[in-house]
């Protein structure tokens, strides 16, 4: 079994980002190892592209990532920002599960919180809860419910708004054919880039 996982989490822009916690090869081997022994091939939002300036088509490419990715995870061991809650939701629209990595009494996540007025136990932020299809601790968690949850990804979209699909064409059309490491990513899925709408 082959299961695609989009990297939803915070990019490295500059010296600035040095000490945020990124996706890096050691997240991603726990994904893998914990999806064992399934085949895990992972979409990478900070890829090059070959025209940075193309912001459309750039912002396509990390839709289309999350639509072709068999489930998204969500780096949230620490605050986040307008990215990723975008891309939780557009795989909410695209039927992409979302696995959220919250370790327990983080930014996200909490035994306990004195929120507007009540001690809420095993707080979740509103927002994961309402899009997450799952909360794992870790990474190693998260692969290992990838394998169950692949078997929920939606054949087609809940609903495919304008902007969504504006920006996925884009990119299929005018960046994806010169992207090598997301041409190498779908010929090890069998997915045709560039058949259909979807």
């Amino acid at each position: 079994m082959t299961i695609s996982v989009y990297c939803s989490g915070s990019i490295a822009k500059g010296a600035s980002d040095e000490k945020k916690l990124c996706w890096s090869d050691v997240e991603r081997l726990e994904v893998a190892k914990g999806a064992a022994p399934a085949d895990v091939v992972f979409l990478n939002p900070d890829d090059p592209i070959t025209d940075p300036r193309n912001t459309l088509g750039q912002f396509g490419r990390d839709m289309y990532q999350v639509m072709v990715a068999t489930a998204v995870i969500v780096d949230a061991r620490e605050r986040r920002g307008i990215g990723i809650g975008v891309e939780m939701t557009a795989a909410a629209l695209l039927g992409t599960p979302i696995i959220v990595v919250a370790p327990p009494n983080s930014k996200y996540r909490a035994d306990e919180l004195e929120y507007r007025g009540v001690l809420v136990h095993d707080y979740v932020h509103p927002h994961v809860a309402a899009l997450a299809t799952a909360v794992a601790d870790d990474f190693l968690s998260a692969g290992e419910l990838l394998p169950r949850l692949a078997s929920q990804k939606a054949s087609e979209a809940h609903h495919m708004p304008d902007w969504l699909d504006e920006a996925i064409t884009e990119y299929r059309q005018n960046v994806l054919p010169g992207d090598p490491p997301m041409l190498e990513a779908l010929e090890r899925l069998r997915v045709k880039p560039f058949a259909g709408s979807r």
